[in-house]
């Protein structure tokens, strides 16, 4: 009988049956950080609204561990949901479309409205899963590209701070400014997704954020992030104002020159996002300065609303939603 139910302390052992298709360099500490104990437990019992940290679920059949999912909210925002980590044993692609709809039903039940996964180019098997089996669509891309140099130009006339909670309204102004306006009903930010969480203390994965201003207003231009889970590996996601030249070293100084402070040894890694309007500028500057794209990943999108046009004042019309398209006014 299949089953799919939480993840515990107690299931190390069986994720281990899944370790060939865990890829991870460190799978011991990978398993650790998953099966978080008591405080994870007891957090899938908290109202979406209160969530702050990953949720996991194990498909098991006749006591044969098939398949793992681990989903998070977006900060700011419970009613998006990511799904963050995704395994199964071999060819098992129904398992993992049993999976993906169950996590759909169960969150979209507590509130949720948006569904995001990021999947790897070559898993094209799954890609077809999530597109004709679980009613996702394909929004956009985005890539990682390795930084090989460590040395870059600082620029004398921008100066950088750390992000403060004041900066959240320019910021997201920044970020849906540089959207593409299709992508906007689906990748728009509010800015309490901006905010950092009270509880961001209890996440596994550290995060430095910075803004960059024009000395001579104190105008936010730009705002930078820099993550990493290991201390090892360093990824730095940027936007900044469109139409304003930014010399993109600059933000590669500030960000090495930061990560030196906590670290000697480590690897620097950039995130480009193809669903903003600086995405072509960026990606001419990485090939130019011999980075190396390692990953391209498309985001999968699933929403429970849908966008309709503008109706006179005399039209009558229902807006589609919740888990069976039911009317919800």
């Amino acid at each position: 009988m299949a089953v799919i139910r939480k993840l515990n302390y107690f299931d190390k052992s069986k994720l281990k049956e899944l370790s060939p298709f865990l890829n991870y360099e460190n799978e011991n500490e990978f398993i650790d950080l998953l099966t978080n104990g008591l405080p994870g437990h007891l957090h899938y019992y908290l109202p979406l609204k209160y969530k702050m940290l990953g949720e996991s679920y194990l498909f098991t059949e006749n006591k044969r561990t098939l398949g793992f999912i681990k989903v998070n909210t977006f900060r700011g925002n419970y009613r998006k949901i990511n799904i963050s980590q995704l395994f199964f044993i071999e060819n098992a692609y129904e398992v993992a479309q049993q999976l993906i709809e169950f996590v759909v039903s169960q969150y979209g039940a507590m509130g949720a409205h948006t569904f995001y996964v990021l999947v790897d180019d070559v898993y094209t098997e799954l890609s077809q899963v999530l597109l004709n089996n679980c009613g996702f669509r394909q929004c956009s891309y985005e890539q990682i590209w390795e930084v090989p140099r460590t040395s870059f130009k600082k620029c004398r006339n921008i100066t950088y701070r750390r992000f403060k909670k004041s900066d959240v309204k320019d910021v997201a102004d920044i970020y849906n400014d540089s959207v593409f306006t299709h992508f906007k009903p689906t990748l728009l930010r509010n800015e309490k997704e901006f905010c950092e969480s009270n509880f961001s203390g209890l996440t596994y994965a550290n995060e430095y954020r910075y803004v960059i201003e024009e000395p001579s207003s104190n105008r936010i231009i730009a705002y930078f992030k820099i993550s990493t889970a290991d201390n090892e590996k360093y990824t730095v996601d940027f936007n900044y104002s469109n139409g304003y030249e930014l010399d993109f070293e600059t933000i590669l100084y500030f960000a090495t020159r930061e990560i030196l402070r906590r670290t000697r040894k480590y690897k620097l890694y950039i995130k480009l996002k193809n669903y903003i309007n600086t995405n072509e500028e960026q990606k001419d500057y990485f090939k130019e300065a011999n980075f190396n794209c390692i990953s391209t990943k498309n985001l999968y999108v699933k929403d429970f609303f849908k966008i309709v046009k503008e109706y006179s004042p005399e039209e009558k019309f229902a807006v589609l939603g919740g888990l069976h398209n039911s009317p919800s006014f």
